[in-house]
């Protein structure tokens, strides 16, 4: 096994003076390896320091996201799903057509992690959230990182989640439930942020986390999608469209009512935030 990469960049660190995310200027780089144990680390070592190592942890496929912050130029956000952790960091290559390639490259190392059901990842899970995150700066261990919110980040992040599970099918007869996968369900509904972003759309009485993970995994759910599936692949799709206040003039482009669906969401979503 023993896959790696390496992506040369810098870090943001919490400032808890000003409650603001710092851009720290040393040169240095994220290596994220796979070892011959199947296990994810991450690490990120100072340049400017002889190398030194000032950030490693443990990641687990299914629970974590690497990708750009939309609006910031050359900035990523990795997120750890599980446990609402959020790290920045900045690209230090100089040819900035090598970003995407970088991450394409951490996803690959990622994605090779062995997660045989979903009962492991969510012992991944439980070990991840056991074992503290640190942060190690000469030899000194300090107090886990405090959590900083980004703006709008819960709402985009759940968005470009859904986007990626589009993506990786092109197939015709694209069901629902090839979308929201179980592993794609497991994400989350571990993720507080996730939650905040979908409640209002619970009944009143049902706005909690439990309910929420409830929900998305019961059969009924699982029900809804497949009635839903079936409505986008009738006749009555272009009304179906219409009743959820999407775009329903995306099917005289594209004949596959489940995909026209996902892509109305997806324009409606890029509409509201270019408003916002």
């Amino acid at each position: 096994m023993n896959q790696e990469v390496s992506i040369p960049c810098g870090r943001y660190e919490f400032n808890p003076e000003t409650k603001k995310v710092v851009m720290q200027k040393a040169k240095g780089f994220l290596n994220l390896t796979l070892n011959e144990e199947n296990e994810l680390w991450l690490k990120w070592y100072n340049l400017d320091q002889n190398s030194r190592l000032e950030f490693e942890r443990a990641i687990f496929k299914g629970t974590t996201i690497f990708e750009k912050v939309k609006g910031q130029h050359r900035v990523y956000l990795l997120k750890i799903t599980d446990e609402d952790s959020k790290y920045f960091f900045w690209m230090q290559n100089d040819d900035v057509s090598e970003d995407e390639t970088f991450i394409h490259q951490f996803k690959m190392v990622l994605d090779s992690q062995i997660i045989d059901d979903l009962i492991e990842l969510e012992a991944h899970s439980q070990i991840n959230q056991q074992r503290p995150e640190f942060v190690v700066t000469q030899n000194n261990y300090l107090e886990p990182q405090q959590r900083f919110p980004l703006i709008n980040i819960n709402q985009q992040q759940l968005f470009e989640l859904l986007q990626q599970q589009l993506y990786r099918h092109t197939n015709q007869d694209l069901q629902l439930s090839d979308i929201l996968t179980s592993e794609f369900l497991f994400t989350v509904i571990q993720d507080q942020d996730y939650f905040e972003a979908l409640k209002e759309y619970l009944p009143v009485d049902q706005q909690n986390m439990q309910y929420f993970k409830d929900n998305l995994l019961s059969p009924q759910f699982k029900q809804a999608l497949d009635q839903l599936c079936l409505a986008l692949q009738g006749r009555e799709q272009s009304s179906v469209l219409q009743q959820l206040e999407l775009d329903n003039s995306i099917l005289e482009k594209e004949f596959d009512g489940v995909i026209a669906f996902l892509k109305a969401i997806i324009k409606l979503v890029n509409h509201e935030n270019k408003i916002i």
